[in-house]
């Protein structure tokens, strides 16, 4: 979206970027979910469809003209028995901002440019907008753009506000949660409602085993819009006619290569080699790492004497050995590979979503 919007905005045309800051009920798009209005009223993305999209796009057209912004609310409780899937029961809250370029120094246009950067380079970044405060001391639509701790662009000028900002954008990235939060100003006490909006790198998953799950598998995080790298020592398993969409596969010593793949908080490993002799020695290289996610394929009693050989013999810490998952899946009793993959793929969205279904690694051991 952000690449579309600067070249909108090179052009000359004032845009209105309509962000989604806080839900009540049941909604047809989440928190940070966003939708660009031009001038004329095309839009670029969705904030819900029907009859409360269509007045976000009036409030928007509206901002472009006045270049100012204003946070709309949009009920979805009227005519239930409307066919719209829009007609949810809940109510959105969404910040409709207008975005222009008037010169290169231009605050919107230059956050633009730097988010469609980020965009295409894969990377991370939080966007704080004011929405409002106690007052009005601090202007809505003032933002800034933090990434690593630092202030890359701003047009926010409250020094303790930007100290603020950087600290719960910390806690923002970690948790990648884009979230509506009222900050207090020390100096007053007076609270602004600040809006972070958490663009995340892009998510990997390390597939290590090439074997029969893992072709499945591979196919399922591609839909679901992962980085992909496969990785064996078999080159008769691990090559491009098996999989020929992943984004990467390796061939080598399956321990040795993982350990020296770079591994963020968005990356998430996956153990299915073919026995536990190659698991094993794969999950020491990972298991201090900063993964998302680490699951590991196996019977319930071989985890447990694994685990039991890691906290005996290697000292490995009991915490870090409850952070892997391990029989690795949900439970929905899967038999077949592509039923196993989809198990997997499935807790992988639960880790990043925070659901409560239930996992195998959870369940009592017999």
């Amino acid at each position: 979206m952000y690449p579309q919007v600067s070249r909108i905005m090179e052009e000359g045309e004032t845009i209105a970027v309509a962000t989604i800051v806080s839900t009540l009920g049941s909604t047809p798009r989440e928190v940070g979910a966003k939708m660009v209005v031009t001038r004329s009223g095309e839009i670029i993305g969705t904030v819900g469809g029907g009859c409360g999209e269509a007045e976000v796009v009036r409030s928007a057209v509206q901002a472009i003209r006045e270049r100012k912004p204003a946070l709309v609310r949009v009920e979805l409780m009227d005519d239930i028995e409307s066919d719209s899937p829009a007609v949810c029961g809940g109510i959105l809250n969404v910040f409709v901002d207008p975005w222009w370029k008037d010169d290169d120094a231009s605050i919107p246009a230059r956050i633009a440019d730097e988010l469609a950067r980020v965009s295409e380079t894969g990377e991370s970044a939080v966007v704080a907008t004011v929405l409002g405060s106690a007052g009005g001391a601090i202007a809505p639509g003032q933002k800034c753009v933090i990434r690593d701790g630092s202030v890359l662009i701003s047009s926010i000028r409250n020094e303790a506000l930007l100290q603020a900002i950087i600290r719960e954008s910390d806690e923002r990235m970690v948790n990648e949660q884009s979230r509506q939060v009222a900050l207090s100003l020390p100096d007053t006490g007076d609270k602004v409602e600040v809006f972070f909006d958490v663009i995340t790198a892009v998510r990997k998953v390390i597939i290590v085993g090439a074997g029969h799950l893992a072709v499945p598998l591979a196919q399922f995080a591609k839909i679901l819009g992962f980085h992909i790298t496969v990785l064996d020592d078999r080159v008769i398993y691990a090559n491009r006619d098996r999989f020929p969409d992943v984004d990467e596969v390796i061939v080598g010593d399956m321990a040795e290569t993982l350990g020296n793949l770079e591994i963020t908080p968005q990356t998430y490993i996956v153990l299915i080699t073919r026995g536990h002799q190659f698991d094993e020695p794969c999950l020491r290289r990972v298991i201090n790492s900063p993964a998302k996610y680490i699951g590991m394929i196996g019977s319930r009693r071989r985890i447990k004497a694994c685990f039991i050989r890691f906290r005996d013999e290697d000292g490995i810490p009991e915490e870090l050995l409850k952070r892997v998952y391990a029989p690795i899946g949900l439970d929905i009793k899967a038999e077949s590979p592509e039923e196993i993959a989809l198990s997997i793929v499935a807790e992988m969205v639960k880790v990043r979503r925070g659901g409560s279904a239930q996992s195998l690694a959870g369940l009592q051991l017999a």
